[in-house]
Protein backbone atom coordinates (compact mmCIF):
# COMPACT_ATOMS: atom_id res chain seq x y z
CA UNK A 1 0.00 0.00 0.00
CA UNK A 2 2.84 2.37 0.87
CA UNK A 3 4.59 1.66 -2.43
CA UNK A 4 1.37 2.28 -4.35
CA UNK A 5 0.85 5.62 -2.60
CA UNK A 6 4.43 6.58 -3.46
CA UNK A 7 3.90 5.71 -7.13
CA UNK A 8 0.69 7.71 -7.27
CA UNK A 9 2.36 10.66 -5.56
CA UNK A 10 5.17 10.55 -8.13
CA UNK A 11 2.62 10.62 -10.96
CA UNK A 12 0.83 13.59 -9.42
CA UNK A 13 4.10 15.47 -8.95
CA UNK A 14 5.10 14.86 -12.59
CA UNK A 15 1.71 16.11 -13.77
CA UNK A 16 2.00 19.14 -11.52
CA UNK A 17 5.44 19.99 -12.94
CA UNK A 18 4.02 19.86 -16.47
CA UNK A 19 1.09 22.04 -15.42
CA UNK A 20 3.38 24.62 -13.83
CA UNK A 21 5.58 24.72 -16.95
CA UNK A 22 2.56 25.19 -19.18
CA UNK A 23 1.06 27.85 -16.95
CA UNK A 24 4.31 29.79 -17.02
CA UNK A 25 4.11 30.05 -20.79
CA UNK A 26 0.38 30.27 -21.38
CA UNK A 27 -0.90 32.08 -18.34
CA UNK A 28 -2.83 29.24 -16.70
CA UNK A 29 -2.96 26.40 -19.19
CA UNK A 30 -3.53 23.05 -17.52
CA UNK A 31 -1.95 20.74 -20.07
CA UNK A 32 1.52 20.52 -21.54
CA UNK A 33 1.22 21.46 -25.21
CA UNK A 34 4.78 20.93 -26.34
CA UNK A 35 5.38 17.32 -25.16
CA UNK A 36 3.79 14.64 -27.33
CA UNK A 37 1.70 11.85 -25.79
CA UNK A 38 3.47 8.49 -25.57
CA UNK A 39 2.04 5.55 -27.51
CA UNK A 40 1.64 2.23 -25.68
CA UNK A 41 0.18 -1.00 -27.08
CA UNK A 42 -0.90 -4.14 -25.30
CA UNK A 43 -3.83 -6.03 -23.81
CA UNK A 44 -6.12 -4.14 -21.48
CA UNK A 45 -7.58 -5.76 -18.38
CA UNK A 46 -9.35 -4.72 -15.21
CA UNK A 47 -7.50 -5.75 -12.09
CA UNK A 48 -9.09 -7.05 -8.89
CA UNK A 49 -8.57 -3.59 -7.44
CA UNK A 50 -10.56 -2.07 -10.30
CA UNK A 51 -7.52 -0.52 -11.96
CA UNK A 52 -6.96 -0.74 -15.71
CA UNK A 53 -3.76 -2.55 -16.57
CA UNK A 54 -2.04 -2.57 -19.96
CA UNK A 55 0.32 -5.48 -20.61
CA UNK A 56 2.67 -5.23 -23.59
CA UNK A 57 4.22 -8.11 -25.55
CA UNK A 58 7.17 -8.33 -23.17
CA UNK A 59 4.85 -8.71 -20.19
CA UNK A 60 5.57 -5.24 -18.81
CA UNK A 61 2.55 -3.70 -17.15
CA UNK A 62 1.33 -0.11 -16.99
CA UNK A 63 -1.54 1.06 -14.80
CA UNK A 64 -3.74 3.30 -16.96
CA UNK A 65 -5.82 6.03 -15.35
CA UNK A 66 -8.71 7.60 -17.25
CA UNK A 67 -9.82 11.20 -16.86
CA UNK A 68 -12.85 13.15 -18.02
CA UNK A 69 -10.76 14.28 -21.01
CA UNK A 70 -9.80 10.74 -22.09
CA UNK A 71 -11.18 9.87 -25.54
CA UNK A 72 -12.05 6.26 -26.42
CA UNK A 73 -12.41 5.56 -30.14
CA UNK A 74 -13.28 2.50 -32.20
CA UNK A 75 -10.27 2.27 -34.52
CA UNK A 76 -12.33 0.62 -37.26
CA UNK A 77 -15.26 3.01 -37.44
CA UNK A 78 -13.86 6.19 -35.87
CA UNK A 79 -16.82 6.44 -33.50
CA UNK A 80 -16.66 7.21 -29.80
CA UNK A 81 -17.28 4.25 -27.47
CA UNK A 82 -17.62 3.76 -23.72
CA UNK A 83 -15.12 1.81 -21.66
CA UNK A 84 -17.75 -0.86 -21.01
CA UNK A 85 -17.50 -1.77 -24.71
CA UNK A 86 -13.80 -2.60 -24.39
CA UNK A 87 -13.40 -6.30 -23.61
CA UNK A 88 -10.98 -7.66 -21.03
CA UNK A 89 -7.85 -8.93 -22.80
CA UNK A 90 -8.51 -6.87 -25.92
CA UNK A 91 -5.45 -5.45 -27.67
CA UNK A 92 -5.56 -1.67 -27.68
CA UNK A 93 -3.35 1.31 -28.35
CA UNK A 94 -3.20 3.94 -25.63
CA UNK A 95 -1.73 7.43 -25.94
CA UNK A 96 -0.74 8.59 -22.46
CA UNK A 97 0.51 11.85 -21.03
CA UNK A 98 4.32 12.03 -20.90
CA UNK A 99 4.24 12.18 -17.06
CA UNK A 100 4.64 8.60 -15.76
CA UNK A 101 5.70 7.14 -12.44
CA UNK A 102 9.26 5.90 -12.17
CA UNK A 103 8.73 2.72 -10.12
CA UNK A 104 7.23 -0.39 -11.76
CA UNK A 105 4.48 -0.91 -12.56
CA UNK A 106 4.43 2.48 -14.29
CA UNK A 107 1.27 4.58 -14.00
CA UNK A 108 0.02 7.04 -16.61
CA UNK A 109 -3.07 9.04 -17.54
CA UNK A 110 -4.63 8.12 -20.88
CA UNK A 111 -5.30 10.81 -23.45
CA UNK A 112 -6.71 8.48 -26.11
CA UNK A 113 -7.63 4.79 -26.17
CA UNK A 114 -7.97 3.06 -29.55
CA UNK A 115 -9.94 -0.18 -29.32
CA UNK A 116 -11.18 -2.63 -31.96
CA UNK A 117 -7.86 -2.33 -33.78
CA UNK A 118 -8.25 -3.25 -37.48
CA UNK A 119 -6.77 -6.60 -38.50
CA UNK A 120 -4.29 -6.56 -41.36
CA UNK A 121 -4.22 -2.77 -41.50
CA UNK A 122 -2.45 -0.06 -39.51
CA UNK A 123 -4.31 1.69 -36.73
CA UNK A 124 -5.24 5.34 -37.31
CA UNK A 125 -2.49 7.83 -36.50
CA UNK A 126 -2.95 10.42 -33.74
CA UNK A 127 -1.43 13.74 -34.80
CA UNK A 128 -1.43 17.44 -33.98
CA UNK A 129 -1.34 20.31 -36.48
CA UNK A 130 1.50 22.74 -35.77
CA UNK A 131 1.26 24.75 -39.00
CA UNK A 132 -0.87 25.05 -42.12
CA UNK A 133 1.28 24.99 -45.26
CA UNK A 134 -1.38 25.38 -47.94
CA UNK A 135 -5.17 25.40 -48.07
CA UNK A 136 -7.51 25.87 -51.03
CA UNK A 137 -10.60 24.29 -52.55
CA UNK A 138 -8.76 21.02 -53.18
CA UNK A 139 -7.76 20.42 -49.57
CA UNK A 140 -5.18 21.28 -46.94
CA UNK A 141 -1.53 20.48 -46.31
CA UNK A 142 -0.35 20.72 -42.72
CA UNK A 143 2.84 20.25 -40.75
CA UNK A 144 2.39 17.88 -37.84
CA UNK A 145 4.12 17.85 -34.46
CA UNK A 146 6.73 15.27 -35.54
CA UNK A 147 7.79 17.56 -38.38
CA UNK A 148 6.32 15.72 -41.36
CA UNK A 149 3.62 16.99 -43.70
CA UNK A 150 0.17 15.55 -44.36
CA UNK A 151 -2.36 16.43 -47.06
CA UNK A 152 -6.09 16.01 -46.48
CA UNK A 153 -8.12 16.42 -49.65
CA UNK A 154 -11.60 17.93 -49.79
CA UNK A 155 -12.98 14.48 -50.66
CA UNK A 156 -11.84 12.91 -47.37
CA UNK A 157 -14.48 12.14 -44.74
CA UNK A 158 -14.13 14.60 -41.82
CA UNK A 159 -16.01 14.08 -38.55
CA UNK A 160 -15.78 15.52 -35.03
CA UNK A 161 -15.36 13.42 -31.89
CA UNK A 162 -18.66 12.94 -29.99
CA UNK A 163 -20.46 15.96 -31.45
CA UNK A 164 -22.77 16.61 -34.40
CA UNK A 165 -20.95 19.75 -35.46
CA UNK A 166 -20.27 20.13 -39.15
CA UNK A 167 -16.51 20.23 -39.73
CA UNK A 168 -14.33 20.30 -42.85
CA UNK A 169 -10.65 20.06 -43.68
CA UNK A 170 -10.46 23.82 -43.05
CA UNK A 171 -10.95 23.11 -39.34
CA UNK A 172 -7.45 21.59 -39.18
CA UNK A 173 -6.09 24.77 -37.62
CA UNK A 174 -2.86 24.95 -35.58
CA UNK A 175 -3.26 23.11 -32.28
CA UNK A 176 -5.85 20.61 -33.56
CA UNK A 177 -5.43 16.97 -32.55
CA UNK A 178 -6.81 14.50 -35.09
CA UNK A 179 -6.89 10.85 -36.16
CA UNK A 180 -6.22 9.80 -39.75
CA UNK A 181 -7.04 6.60 -41.60
CA UNK A 182 -4.97 5.84 -44.70
CA UNK A 183 -6.47 4.15 -47.75
CA UNK A 184 -3.55 3.25 -50.00
CA UNK A 185 -1.45 6.42 -50.20
CA UNK A 186 -4.25 8.86 -49.42
CA UNK A 187 -5.94 9.92 -46.21
CA UNK A 188 -9.45 8.50 -46.38
CA UNK A 189 -10.96 9.58 -43.06
CA UNK A 190 -10.25 12.11 -40.31
CA UNK A 191 -11.66 12.56 -36.80
CA UNK A 192 -11.09 15.94 -35.15
CA UNK A 193 -10.86 16.35 -31.38
CA UNK A 194 -11.99 19.47 -29.52
CA UNK A 195 -9.42 21.78 -27.97
CA UNK A 196 -8.51 21.10 -24.36
CA UNK A 197 -6.01 23.95 -24.31
CA UNK A 198 -4.94 27.00 -26.26
CA UNK A 199 -3.46 26.31 -29.70
CA UNK A 200 -0.37 28.50 -29.14
CA UNK A 201 2.25 28.07 -26.45
CA UNK A 202 3.31 31.73 -26.47
CA UNK A 203 0.05 33.56 -27.30
CA UNK A 204 -2.51 33.80 -24.50
CA UNK A 205 -6.22 33.93 -25.32
CA UNK A 206 -6.36 37.54 -24.11
CA UNK A 207 -3.62 38.65 -26.50
CA UNK A 208 -4.89 41.65 -28.48
CA UNK A 209 -4.21 39.88 -31.79
CA UNK A 210 -5.17 36.33 -30.80
CA UNK A 211 -8.07 35.97 -33.26
CA UNK A 212 -6.06 37.49 -36.10
CA UNK A 213 -3.08 35.23 -35.38
CA UNK A 214 -5.35 32.19 -35.36
CA UNK A 215 -6.97 33.39 -38.59
CA UNK A 216 -3.78 33.85 -40.60
CA UNK A 217 -2.10 30.68 -39.31
CA UNK A 218 -5.17 28.59 -40.14
CA UNK A 219 -5.02 29.96 -43.70
CA UNK A 220 -1.31 29.19 -44.02
CA UNK A 221 -0.29 32.85 -44.37
CA UNK A 222 1.96 32.69 -41.31
CA UNK A 223 3.39 29.73 -39.47
CA UNK A 224 4.03 28.40 -35.99
CA UNK A 225 7.02 26.22 -35.23
CA UNK A 226 6.88 22.59 -34.07
CA UNK A 227 6.21 23.66 -30.46
CA UNK A 228 3.28 25.86 -31.57
CA UNK A 229 5.23 29.03 -30.81
CA UNK A 230 4.16 31.95 -32.99
CA UNK A 231 6.75 34.49 -31.73
CA UNK A 232 4.28 37.42 -31.69
CA UNK A 233 6.77 40.10 -30.66
CA UNK A 234 9.45 39.13 -33.18
CA UNK A 235 9.77 41.26 -36.30
CA UNK A 236 8.25 39.93 -39.52
CA UNK A 237 10.97 39.20 -42.08
CA UNK A 238 10.95 39.88 -45.80
CA UNK A 239 11.04 36.14 -46.51
CA UNK A 240 7.96 35.63 -44.32
CA UNK A 241 6.17 38.49 -46.07
CA UNK A 242 6.61 37.08 -49.57
CA UNK A 243 5.44 33.69 -48.33
CA UNK A 244 2.31 35.32 -46.93
CA UNK A 245 1.58 37.03 -50.27
CA UNK A 246 2.17 33.76 -52.12
CA UNK A 247 -0.35 31.95 -49.89
CA UNK A 248 -2.84 34.79 -50.30
CA UNK A 249 -2.62 34.12 -54.02
CA UNK A 250 -3.36 30.43 -53.48
CA UNK A 251 0.20 29.17 -54.08
CA UNK A 252 0.04 29.37 -57.90
CA UNK A 253 2.36 27.38 -60.15
CA UNK A 254 5.64 29.25 -60.53
CA UNK A 255 6.68 29.68 -64.16
CA UNK A 256 9.22 32.47 -63.76
CA UNK A 257 12.98 32.01 -63.53
CA UNK A 258 14.51 32.18 -60.09
CA UNK A 259 15.78 35.71 -59.29
CA UNK A 260 19.55 36.09 -59.20
CA UNK A 261 19.89 37.85 -55.85
CA UNK A 262 23.33 37.23 -54.41
CA UNK A 263 21.98 36.36 -50.95
CA UNK A 264 19.26 33.92 -52.03
CA UNK A 265 20.14 30.27 -52.30
CA UNK A 266 18.10 27.79 -54.36
CA UNK A 267 16.10 25.30 -52.35
CA UNK A 268 15.13 27.74 -49.63
CA UNK A 269 11.70 27.28 -48.10
CA UNK A 270 10.52 30.60 -49.49
CA UNK A 271 12.13 30.38 -52.95
CA UNK A 272 8.91 29.62 -54.87
CA UNK A 273 7.16 32.48 -53.14
CA UNK A 274 10.01 34.87 -53.85
CA UNK A 275 10.28 33.83 -57.49
CA UNK A 276 6.54 34.33 -57.96
CA UNK A 277 6.53 37.69 -56.13
CA UNK A 278 9.44 39.08 -58.12
CA UNK A 279 7.97 37.83 -61.39
CA UNK A 280 4.72 39.66 -60.63
CA UNK A 281 6.53 42.84 -59.54
CA UNK A 282 5.25 42.62 -55.99
CA UNK A 283 8.71 42.81 -54.44
CA UNK A 284 12.12 43.92 -55.60
CA UNK A 285 15.63 43.77 -54.28
CA UNK A 286 18.12 46.39 -53.21
CA UNK A 287 20.65 48.29 -55.30
CA UNK A 288 23.43 45.85 -54.37
CA UNK A 289 21.42 42.98 -55.93
CA UNK A 290 20.43 41.50 -52.58
CA UNK A 291 16.99 40.58 -51.31
CA UNK A 292 17.84 40.43 -47.57
CA UNK A 293 15.34 37.69 -46.65
CA UNK A 294 15.99 37.98 -42.91
CA UNK A 295 15.68 41.77 -42.75
CA UNK A 296 12.67 43.06 -40.77
CA UNK A 297 9.68 44.53 -42.61
CA UNK A 298 8.76 48.03 -41.47
CA UNK A 299 5.21 49.26 -41.06
CA UNK A 300 5.38 51.30 -44.26
CA UNK A 301 6.91 48.38 -46.17
CA UNK A 302 4.06 46.15 -44.98
CA UNK A 303 1.57 48.65 -46.36
CA UNK A 304 3.45 48.70 -49.68
CA UNK A 305 3.45 44.91 -49.94
CA UNK A 306 -0.30 44.70 -49.32
CA UNK A 307 -1.15 47.57 -51.62
CA UNK A 308 0.91 46.13 -54.48
CA UNK A 309 -0.98 42.87 -54.08
CA UNK A 310 -4.29 44.77 -54.07
CA UNK A 311 -3.32 46.58 -57.29
CA UNK A 312 -2.19 43.28 -58.82
CA UNK A 313 -5.72 42.00 -58.13
CA UNK A 314 -7.22 45.02 -59.86
CA UNK A 315 -8.05 47.08 -56.77
CA UNK A 316 -6.55 50.13 -55.10
CA UNK A 317 -7.10 53.80 -55.93
CA UNK A 318 -8.90 54.31 -59.21
CA UNK A 319 -8.01 57.52 -61.05
CA UNK A 320 -6.79 60.67 -59.26
CA UNK A 321 -6.50 60.58 -55.49
CA UNK A 322 -5.31 62.90 -52.76
CA UNK A 323 -5.17 62.42 -49.01
CA UNK A 324 -3.33 64.33 -46.30
CA UNK A 325 -2.66 61.82 -43.56
CA UNK A 326 -3.51 63.10 -40.10
CA UNK A 327 -0.46 61.83 -38.22
CA UNK A 328 2.14 64.02 -36.47
CA UNK A 329 4.96 61.99 -38.07
CA UNK A 330 3.54 61.84 -41.60
CA UNK A 331 6.61 63.68 -42.94
CA UNK A 332 8.72 60.64 -42.06
CA UNK A 333 6.82 58.46 -44.53
CA UNK A 334 8.98 57.59 -47.52
CA UNK A 335 7.72 58.94 -50.86
CA UNK A 336 7.42 55.45 -52.35
CA UNK A 337 5.16 54.33 -49.47
CA UNK A 338 2.79 57.29 -49.08
CA UNK A 339 0.14 56.09 -51.52
CA UNK A 340 0.16 52.59 -50.07
CA UNK A 341 -0.15 53.90 -46.52
CA UNK A 342 -2.98 56.23 -47.54
CA UNK A 343 -4.97 53.35 -49.03
CA UNK A 344 -4.28 51.04 -46.06
CA UNK A 345 -5.29 53.81 -43.66
CA UNK A 346 -8.56 54.60 -45.43
CA UNK A 347 -9.58 50.94 -45.32
CA UNK A 348 -8.52 50.42 -41.71
CA UNK A 349 -5.75 47.98 -42.55
CA UNK A 350 -3.03 50.16 -41.02
CA UNK A 351 -3.86 52.16 -37.90
CA UNK A 352 -1.92 54.55 -35.73
CA UNK A 353 -0.20 53.51 -32.53
CA UNK A 354 -1.39 54.27 -29.00
CA UNK A 355 0.65 57.49 -28.93
CA UNK A 356 -1.08 58.77 -32.08
CA UNK A 357 1.92 58.27 -34.35
CA UNK A 358 2.18 56.10 -37.44
CA UNK A 359 5.85 55.10 -36.91
CA UNK A 360 6.32 54.13 -40.59
CA UNK A 361 9.96 53.09 -40.20
CA UNK A 362 9.40 50.85 -37.16
CA UNK A 363 9.66 47.09 -37.77
CA UNK A 364 6.25 45.42 -37.72
CA UNK A 365 5.87 42.61 -35.21
CA UNK A 366 4.48 39.26 -36.28
CA UNK A 367 1.36 39.93 -34.18
CA UNK A 368 0.82 43.32 -35.84
CA UNK A 369 1.51 41.79 -39.25
CA UNK A 370 -1.13 39.11 -38.57
CA UNK A 371 -3.61 41.84 -37.65
CA UNK A 372 -2.89 43.79 -40.86
CA UNK A 373 -3.19 40.68 -43.01
CA UNK A 374 -6.49 39.69 -41.43
CA UNK A 375 -7.86 43.23 -41.84
CA UNK A 376 -6.82 43.10 -45.48
CA UNK A 377 -8.59 39.75 -45.95
CA UNK A 378 -11.71 41.16 -44.27
CA UNK A 379 -11.59 44.17 -46.60
CA UNK A 380 -11.20 41.86 -49.58
CA UNK A 381 -14.17 39.74 -48.47
CA UNK A 382 -16.33 42.86 -47.94
CA UNK A 383 -15.42 44.17 -51.39
CA UNK A 384 -16.32 40.85 -53.00
CA UNK A 385 -19.67 40.64 -51.22
CA UNK A 386 -20.52 44.21 -52.24
CA UNK A 387 -19.74 43.63 -55.92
Amino acid sequence: MRKRMFRLLTLLLCAAMLTISAAGVNGGETESTWLSPKLLEGTLSRGADGLLKLTDKSGEKTIVHLSEATCIVNAETGTAVDLDNVKDGETVQVYVRPAMTLLPPAEAVAVLVLCKLPKGAPAPAYQQVTAVDAVDESGITVTIREGGKMTVTSSASIAPYRTKNVVTYRDLIPGTWFLTWIDGAAIDRVVLFPYDSLPFTDVAKDNWAYDEILGVTSKGLMRCDETLEFRPVDALTRAEMVQALYHMAGCPVVIQSMPDFTDVQSGGEYINALTWAVGNKLVSGYGDNTFRPDAPVTRQQMAVFLYRWEVHRGGGFQGAWMLLLDYPDRDSISDYAYKSIAWCTIDGILTGRSDGTLAPGTPVTRAAAAAMMQRYLDHQADAQSAS
